[in-house]
């Protein structure tokens, strides 16, 4: 049985770590980066390719995933009606704000984009990336995830992920812990978080946690855009409109909640 479970796991993160890959990857860096023998790589790549998960580029000799993944997601989403029920609200605050809205969700101790919406016109759009890596503790959505965990579950995903080389280029981008703390602890007191000019230079976010019937956070909300256009005259009333989104979505939410792993 421990057998059977080493290969599972050992596949599993064989499709994570493809899934995380920007181009193709061969299977000497997947040996590498997983810590595994290349033929055992070999072996699990083949059995991929051969039940249509994966792909070889027959110029490279290199392997990506299949869009049966991407297509098992978008079903599964389909079914359980999230984007009927988000992307009306998502929308909605868009058109109201002028800016870009996003969805993102919590997965396996980090954050993945799942939706968005467009408010400003052609020629004048924020329209990032929703394909990256969120930085945790750059972006608003990452603050206002982290200020509902206790604050010792809070740091170690922190410094799994690491404060340096996470992507996040803006000139106030928090380094140290202590720092980012006392903006979780300001973030969990009002609700809702901000991030200006730490993910990148001259783009401002607002975000607010969700956490449908009051409980575990399953993701956050948020607004973004430039500077110029949301000056801190107007964080309070975004915040408020960003916080009712938020709770909205909380209130039909129609996937069952992950179950708390807190401890006291």
């Amino acid at each position: 049985m421990r057998v059977v479970k080493s290969q599972l796991h050992s596949a599993l993160d064989l499709i994570e770590a493809m899934s995380r890959a920007a181009a193709p990857a061969g299977v000497s860096d997947l040996a590498i980066q997983l810590g595994l023998p290349k033929s055992g790589v070999h072996r699990l790549l083949a059995q991929l390719v051969e039940k249509g998960w994966a792909e070889q580029d027959p110029a490279t000799q290199r392997y990506r995933l299949t869009l049966r993944f991407a297509l098992m997601g978008k079903r599964m989403l389909s079914e359980a009606r999230v984007e009927d029920i988000c992307q009306p609200i998502l929308d909605a605050l868009a058109r109201e704000t002028g800016e870009l809205v996003r969805l993102s969700c919590v997965q396996d101790r980090r954050l993945a984009w799942l939706g968005s919406a467009q408010g400003a016109p052609p020629g004048l759009m924020y329209a990032p990336s929703m394909t990256g890596r969120i930085p945790l503790h750059a972006t608003a959505n990452g603050k206002a995830w982290l200020s509902t965990l206790p604050e010792h579950e809070a740091i170690a995903i922190l410094l799994e992920e690491g404060l340096g080389d996470t992507g996040a280029t803006g000139p106030n981008a928090m380094r140290d812990v202590e720092g980012l703390l006392a903006a979780l602890r300001l973030t969990r007191d009002r609700g809702w978080a901000i991030a200006l000019e730490e993910a990148e230079p001259g783009i401002v976010a607002i975000a607010a946690p969700i956490a449908p019937g009051g409980g575990v956070t399953i993701g956050a909300v948020s607004v973004a855009g430039p500077v110029q256009r949301i000056p801190p005259s107007l964080h309070e009333n975004l915040a408020r409109r960003v916080c009712e989104a938020a709770a909205e979505i909380a209130d039909r939410w129609p996937m069952p909640a992950p179950v708390s792993r807190r401890t006291a």
